[in-house]
């Protein structure tokens, strides 16, 4: 009986692992349905007394100054605020202790080594993958109390589309995506755009990023894209990057204190064997600035270096080599013509080139290796050091520097360098690698200067320095006149004021939002179709014209 049996079942196919292959079909069906079902619901937000805003980065929290700038606006807004992210970079101290604010600390796995081979870095991948995923999940779903809106960065995609959208779903409010980049352009940047995984990132940036209340973007290129190009679902806002008040410009007496802190000629001394770089440093001086006497007022050395900044975040995303191929041109230039330019009988003259003191700030996986590179640098009149900086002393670097320097080079071509919005607040002129979105930031000619490669670099160097009148830099025109204009148009609107403007109303009203943009899903402004090609101006207009109108949910 049993053999007849067995006959039977082989007959119709049957096997006991078919059976587990079904039920296990049939679970992620219910499963997944489910999660469809809550995803075509309307967010519910109960009257909770103080309103929740969670913040969510897979990152250094202290590192994420446009993240840390949300949570301080949205504290005063009145929001209860919780921040989800990796301890590491110390924090503002009025973030760090405010009442109103609790930070959940994630585990910060490993990163696989750039000189690694590439296979490992796919093997490691997934399986990190799936530790931060449970531990976001976990952080997230049980450790935040339900707050009105979760605000996530991206990237990285990584897990965080997808954890935070089930997590969404599953307490059912609101979510807001801050598109700082896209996860796929990041990943392309390193394995190239043809690789199975940037791929599949892309892929499943498109799928868990399709739908938030809010999408914010960083620029209005990449507003545009995500409209036309993704159809994302939900309010697109654009909500620029600005400096808050805290950065701005320093007078003499402030940078000769400041200077008096820092002692850059310290870490000179430290990282460089150019010794003949240092001018001397009596009493009541500092690298760039001199007292006649303690109590007197501060001056500029007539003998300083140009101060130059660059903030970095040492990756490929930022080709560092330019800067140093562009530094030794002007040194060789510098030498040269310091040389020729000496006077025959005996008298010193100024020297036409001054030196250039390069400070670079930031932290990141390719900072040792180009530190090695400036070590074996023979330069005269150019000097690079590099430093961490406090978020405290961090604006005041900018706010006493000549210059600054942007080697962003967006892996997406549609971000915006926020080194540069850094500068802008603290009114210091930029030279800015050159992009297509960049110009809705930097206006060439106005507010800075930009260069495609290390020789158009060294030529703003040289136009801008020639004959730089080091003991009064306000008689530089040129400089000056970007200060100017930094003044007048970039720090005219604040960060607090950019954010209570456009993102605010859209906050305090989430579920007219909410509905407001599924309005626009099923009728939207304008639909993917065969004309839209031969007719870019209409469609422009009228994405301009939905861009234009961010108070929609105030009204």
């Amino acid at each position: 009986m049993d053999e007849f049996a067995k006959l039977d079942r082989e007959s119709i196919g049957y096997d006991k692992s078919n059976s587990y292959a079904i039920i296990v079909g049939l679970t992620f069906m219910v499963i997944f349905r489910f999660i469809g079902y809550l995803a075509t619901k309307a967010p519910k937000v109960s009257a909770m007394g103080k309103a929740g805003f969670c913040v969510v980065v897979l990152g250094d929290i202290g590192h994420s100054p446009r993240m840390l700038l949300h949570a301080r606006s949205a504290l005063n807004a009145g929001y209860k605020v919780d921040v989800i992210g990796y301890k590491g970079s110390r924090l503002p101290e009025d973030l760090e202790s405010h009442p109103s604010i609790q930070y959940h600390y994630l585990t910060e796995l490993p990163r696989v080594p750039e000189k690694l081979p590439r296979i490992l870095y796919y093997l490691y991948a997934p399986i990190k993958a799936v530790v931060l995923a449970m531990q976001l999940f976990m952080v997230a779903m049980f450790q935040v109390a339900a707050p009105e809106v979760y605000v996530v960065q991206n990237p990285p995609s990584i897990p965080t589309l997808h954890v935070m959208q089930v997590v969404n779903w599953l307490k059912q409010r609101h979510l807001v995506i801050d598109w700082h980049n896209y996860g796929s352009s990041v990943v392309a940047h390193r394995l190239g755009q043809g690789s199975i995984f940037t791929k599949l990132v892309a892929l499943y940036e498109r799928f868990w990023g399709y739908k938030a209340t809010i999408h914010i973007s960083v620029s209005r290129t990449m507003a545009r894209e995500l409209l036309y190009k993704f159809e994302k679902r939900g309010k697109v806002a654009t909500l620029y990057d600005r400096a808050p008040e805290s950065f701005r410009q320093l007078d003499t007496d402030e940078i000769h204190a400041f200077m008096g802190e820092l002692k850059l000629e310290k870490l000179i001394k430290e990282q460089t064997l150019n010794s003949t770089f240092l001018p001397t440093i009596g009493a009541n001086q500092t690298l760039l600035t001199e007292k006649e006497s303690a109590s007197g007022p501060a001056v500029f050395r007539a003998d300083r270096p140009i101060l130059i900044v660059s903030s970095t975040s040492w990756t490929a995303d930022e080709d560092f080599q330019l800067l140093l191929n562009a530094a030794q041109q002007y040194d060789e230039i510098s030498k040269l013509e310091n040389k020729s330019g000496k006077s025959t009988s005996g008298k010193v003259k100024a020297d036409l080139y001054p030196k250039l003191l390069f400070v670079i700030t930031g932290k990141g996986p390719l900072k040792q290796h180009y530190e090695e590179v400036m070590s074996k640098m023979a330069l005269e009149n150019v000097v690079f050091i590099t430093t961490w900086l406090s978020p405290e002393d961090y604006p005041r670097l900018l706010g006493s520097a000549d210059l600054g320097v942007s080697l962003h080079t967006s892996s997406s071509g549609v971000d915006l360098p926020m080194k540069v919005v850094d500068m802008f607040g603290c009114g210091l002129p930029v030279c800015a690698f050159k992009y297509p979105a960049l110009s809705e930031l930097v206006v060439a000619k106005s507010n800075g200067l930009v260069f495609e490669n290390a020789t158009e670099l060294k030529t703003q160097f040289v136009t801008l320095f020639k004959g730089f009148p080091l003991a009064s830099p306000e008689e530089q025109t040129q400089l000056q006149g970007m200060r100017h204009d930094i003044a007048k148009g970039f720090q005219a609107t604040r960060w607090e004021d950019n954010w209570n403007t456009t993102l605010l109303p859209l906050l305090k009203n989430l579920d007219k939002t909410w509905a407001d943009s599924q309005m626009y899903a099923e009728n939207p402004v304008y639909t993917l179709n065969p004309r839209a090609a031969s007719q870019p101006l209409e469609l422009d207009q009228e994405v301009d014209e939905y861009l234009e109108d961010e108070v929609v949910a105030e009204e």
